[in-house]
């Protein structure tokens, strides 16, 4: 094999395996920032409800003046996580990535009843014991992210959306 074969099978390789390293570790590192980011603000296992987006907004990726977000970097070591979110009177969404950036469930405002949806957030590993009314999601990984996104229809309704969306929790279950 000449020269020029060898080096360019060898360069492929080394494309092949970067390519792989930053496709396996890039996600994880990303999410990684972004948790800091927001532990920083608010803590771990509660929900930080961040201020309507502006020009100079850049908390998450492009985030939308349309939207009011909350947002709460789980921690499931020592324990399961409560989740609480009311009926909202407009569009609400909650998402849960984890720490891998993997949206592993989804939930919006046409699936909570009137008197609001109660989560237990639990390890993938960990056998539970709950009262019907009390939903179970499993996390892949023990840290992750959980997203409020609320519709701001407008600005003078925000007030309203916000005492809302301020009754929603994230925090260590209770025994």
């Amino acid at each position: 094999m000449n020269r020029g074969w060898r080096f360019a099978l060898q360069t492929l390789a080394v494309a092949v395996v970067v390519h792989f390293s930053l496709v396996i570790a890039l996600p994880g590192l990303i999410m990684q920032l972004a948790m800091r980011g927001v532990s920083n603000q608010a803590g771990i296992n509660q929900l930080f409800h961040a201020p309507l987006a502006d020009a100079s907004s850049r908390g998450i990726v492009r985030p939308s003046p349309d939207l009011a977000y909350s947002i709460c970097v789980f921690d499931l070591s020592e324990g399961p996580v409560q989740i609480f979110t009311p009926d909202s009177a407009g569009y609400m969404s909650l998402s849960l990535f984890s720490a891998e950036t993997d949206n592993f469930f989804v939930l919006n405002d046409r699936q909570i009843e009137s008197e609001g949806v109660e989560l237990l957030l639990v390890s993938d590993r960990e056998p539970v014991r709950v009262s019907e009314k009390v939903r179970v999601v499993r996390s892949p990984s023990n840290r992750g992210i959980l997203l409020f996104r609320y519709v701001v229809e407008d600005e003078e309704h925000f007030a309203e959306l916000d005492r809302v969306r301020r009754l929603a929790r994230c925090e260590p279950a209770s025994s």
